[in-house]
């Protein structure tokens, strides 16, 4: 679920038609408050959040709302999003860990690259961490240890520090020969 924080409804209803149109199921808060019980439920795949949800235009509001966010959801990728945009405002954004900055108005095609890239990106450092199966790392360690020894099974087995008999056993319980 994509989360849309932004103060201005034209805005929400805008970037949520986007995105359903591309398919994506989204929630759209106004207050930082709503914005903040929506990251704690943690059912967010990627957050783009207005800088400015108050008559201000520094875009600090914006900044400590990313603050929030990152201890909330540290990998989360987060959008800032903001018509007053700057570009130390995008540096300082960029700092604190958001994914990419957007100004508004903005290119559909183009914010919706930025989307899709930055959930791709997720996705892939998701993938990375994954812990592989214990089985799937000893069948590794076993086929590299025969393609460093040659298919020496005594040098494989040194390699590995077992005895020859027990790699046998481990290669015929993965099928290697």
């Amino acid at each position: 679920m994509i989360l849309i924080v932004d103060d201005d409804q034209t805005i929400r209803l805008s970037i949520g038609l986007m995105l359903r149109q591309a398919g994506f199921e989204y929630e759209a808060v106004a207050t930082e408050a709503d914005a903040v019980a929506a990251m704690r439920r943690g059912n967010v795949d990627l957050a783009i959040l207005d800088m400015n949800l108050t008559l201000s235009t520094t875009g600090q509001q914006g900044i400590e709302i990313l603050r929030k966010f990152r201890i909330l959801a540290p990998t989360t990728p987060i959008i800032l999003i903001s018509a007053w945009a700057t570009v130390p405002l995008a540096v300082e954004g960029m700092k604190y860990g958001a994914v990419d900055f957007v100004t508004k108005p903005w290119a559909n095609r183009d914010f919706m690259a930025k989307i899709r890239k930055a959930l791709a990106a997720a996705e892939k450092a998701k993938d990375s961490e994954k812990v592989d199966s214990l089985d799937n790392t000893e069948r590794q360690a076993i086929e590299k240890a025969l393609r460093q020894s040659d298919g020496n099974l005594t040098s494989a087995a040194q390699l590995l520090g077992i005895t020859r008999q027990s790699l046998y056993r481990r290669m015929e319980k993965f099928g290697l020969k």
